[in-house]
């Protein structure tokens, strides 16, 4: 199919299949202007020029994890000299020392020692602290390992969370959703099914979610666009993803990285790229594409604000050591720093919460919207 009659089925609102989506990743690059243009015009209908950031807490409660997955230089081994797992109290005493108290992000690893209990005593304990924050923690990879050790389903699990003052969940660990990627790189996480049935029941409870890819490893753009298509599918039946974010491989550190046959750092080419495709193939049914600046570089995700993104994702204040690999690279950007560079990009900022609601608007805790009922 001719690409510029994908293209101008895009800008008059018809949906791109997943198979289009391949057509336009395989374009070579004299097209890729005008996938671009058509990426940038959708962005500025979807999100009228305006682009987006969260000030917020994001601690790590662990990094030891039972997964050895061979793309990731976060995890270690309980005798491991930088192994740790935070109690509630220092977890409740290190958001209190952050400037950023209104949004707090919790995240960890598969832990084999932790159980269902101490993940909903953090919420709780945060919750009891911090009553107006909004809490935005766990991954369907956390819940659905949390619920094989307790023997419990994931819906009792989330329940629990919910109770104990979860807001929403983190999108991560979806990697690629295709099992023979994932046997590749992380063979002890989630199954793509249970990862998806694990969102669909969170967003069936009213906790929204974000979703994520990871790119720049060992899969190809087929596994990219049967990604993009689960999260589109999911999408339109609950409601519930508030972005979808895009992730750079980064091979420092990591197995996979070490191996002389692995893959080198994601060419910008090759992520600015995937950019407007996500935003031409999404369209009306996920309004925000992230490229987070910690992984991208800030001038480079502020480029990617003219081709299809509109949020730059967190400030990372108290980022923690998953980021060990960046070296001296910057983990904290002020939101006066994120702003300055949204305004040089010709965009209007606008600080957020969790949700996506307007930050300076959310003083107060907010509502949890039901997404949908079974």
């Amino acid at each position: 199919m001719d690409p510029n009659v994908i293209l101008k089925s895009a800008i008059e609102r018809q949906e791109v299949s997943a198979i289009e989506a391949l057509m336009l990743m395989q374009q070579d690059d004299s097209v890729f202007a005008d996938i671009f243009q058509v990426a940038n015009e959708i962005n500025r209908r979807t999100n009228q020029g305006v682009a987006s950031f969260v000030h917020r807490t994001h601690l790590y409660y662990t990094n030891i994890c039972r997964a050895s997955c061979r793309h990731c230089s976060f995890f270690r081994k309980k005798a491991d000299r930088e192994a740790f797992t935070l109690s509630p109290e220092e977890v409740v005493a290190r958001v209190a020392s952050s400037p950023a108290k209104n949004e707090i992000c919790l995240q960890g690893a598969l832990n084999p020692e932790l159980t269902v209990d101490y993940l909903v005593s953090l919420v709780a304990a945060l919750r009891e602290e911090f009553p107006n924050a909004h809490i935005h923690a766990f991954s369907p990879t956390e819940v659905h390992f949390a619920a094989r050790r307790a023997r419990i389903p994931a819906r009792d699990i989330l329940l629990q969370l919910r109770e104990a003052g979860l807001d929403s969940m983190t999108g991560t660990g979806a990697d690629i959703l295709n099992d023979k990627v994932r046997k590749k790189i992380s063979p002890d996480r989630v199954r793509t099914a249970d990862w998806v049935d694990i969102v669909k029941t969170a967003h069936h409870l009213g906790i929204r979610s974000t979703a994520s890819i990871v790119v720049g490893h060992v899969e190809n753009e087929i596994h990219v666009c049967e990604h993009i298509e689960i999260i589109r599918n999911i999408q339109k039946e609950t409601g519930g993803f508030t972005e979808f974010q895009i992730i750079p491989f980064t091979p420092a550190g990591t197995t996979l990285g070490a191996d002389r046959t692995g893959p080198a750092p994601v060419p910008l080419a090759h992520l600015l790229k995937l950019v407007a495709i996500c935003r031409i193939f999404f369209g009306n049914a996920l309004q925000n594409i992230q490229t987070p600046w910690i992984l991208f570089g800030l001038p480079e995700a502020v480029q990617s604000l003219a081709i299809g993104a509109n949020d730059l994702g967190g400030t990372h204040f108290q980022q923690g050591a998953i980021y060990s690999a960046l070296g001296n690279a910057p983990r904290y950007a002020s939101p006066e720093q994120l702003e300055k560079a949204i305004l040089k990009a010709q965009r209007r900022p606008r600080q957020r919460d969790s949700i996506y609601l307007d930050a300076s608007k959310a003083t107060a805790r907010k509502r949890r919207v039901t997404v949908g009922a079974r």
